[in-house]
Order: C-alpha cells, then sequence, then structure tokens
C-alpha cells in the first residue's frame, strides 16, 4: 500500500514542477506592464534532491520600493519548505493522536521537520480560520489565486519579512 505522505510530497513535487503561478503583478505597487525578468533562483522541491528555477523580476516602477521580486508557483510558499497541503495533513493526523515520531517515519522526514510543520501548521490553521475569508481557495484554483494566497500568508504570519 503506497503511504499517503509521501505521496503527497511526490505529487506536489510534480506539480511544482508545472511551474503554475497566476498573472505576474508587483506585489509592492500593483504594476502589471512595466516588468521584466532579473535571473532566477533554485529551489529544492519536497521529495527527493528535485528542484526548479524561480523567476525573479523587476519593477520599472520609478515610484515602486521594491526592486525584485518573484512569483513562487503552486504549491511553494514563502520561507516555509513543505507544501501547504501536507502540513494540514500532519496537523489533522496529528490531533487524530499520531505522535511526531509516526508522522516523521511515515513521510520519511526527520523529527524536528515535523514539529516545525506542525507548528506552522497549527500558525496556518489559525489564520485560514480568521483572516482568509476574502482570498478564493488557493487549492481549489491555483491558477486564480495562489498568488494572492501567497502575498496574503507572508504579510499575515512573517510581517517582518514582508
Amino acid at each position: 500500500m503506497s503511504n499517503p505522505l509521501q505521496a503527497i510530497l511526490l505529487y506536489t513535487s510534480c506539480v511544482a514542477k508545472q511551474n503554475l503561478t497566476s498573472e505576474i503583478v508587483c506585489p509592492e505597487c500593483g504594476e502589471r506592464h512595466r516588468l521584466t525578468k532579473w535571473g532566477f533562483y533554485i529551489r529544492y522541491l519536497f521529495h527527493g534532491d528535485d528542484s526548479t528555477q524561480i523567476q525573479r523580476f523587476r519593477c520599472l516602477n520609478r515610484q515602486c520600493p521594491r526592486f525584485t521580486f518573484s512569483i513562487l508557483p503552486h504549491p511553494l510558499l514563502p520561507v516555509v519548505r513543505v507544501p501547504l497541503c501536507f502540513m494540514l495533513m500532519l496537523l489533522s493526523m496529528n490531533q487524530k493522536g499520531c505522535s511526531v515520531a509516526h508522522l516523521a517515519r511515515k513521510s520519511g522526514k526527520s523529527w524536528p521537520v515535523i514539529r516545525r510543520a506542525l507548528k506552522m501548521a497549527k500558525r496556518l490553521q489559525s489564520f485560514l480560520q480568521n483572516e482568509v475569508l476574502g482570498v478564493p481557495s488557493p487549492c481549489l484554483q491555483p491558477a486564480a489565486s495562489w498568488t494572492v494566497f501567497t502575498h496574503a500568508f507572508s504579510w499575515a504570519l512573517f510581517p517582518g519579512r514582508f
């Protein structure tokens, strides 16, 4: 039988390789037209040693304080190194009585990774319940709402960074 936690990680890595993003818009000023590609960086995926290139963009609006930015494809989240659905599944299993050790064994990840993911999942669950009422579901409509969701996620959970 297939392990559901490892299957989630494999599937989300495959989805991330498709580089599904919504419209490219400067997160600071909202500019849509005066943008140019400005290099890329490598981000590791969730399963194995796979990686993907994340495109950086430069905002050419002279009044915009943001010089460069990147738009993360679905299902990559800013700062967090595990996918949204994986964190929510870990939290659900943990609330049903699965220990951190059991979740680590089932997912093939280390205890510290699972503990950090559970901690972030609790913060994320609170954010999803309280703050996201106006944001469309990122999992149901990734092409339409993933960028909006990641911006809201970043500002709410990591206000000092963004």
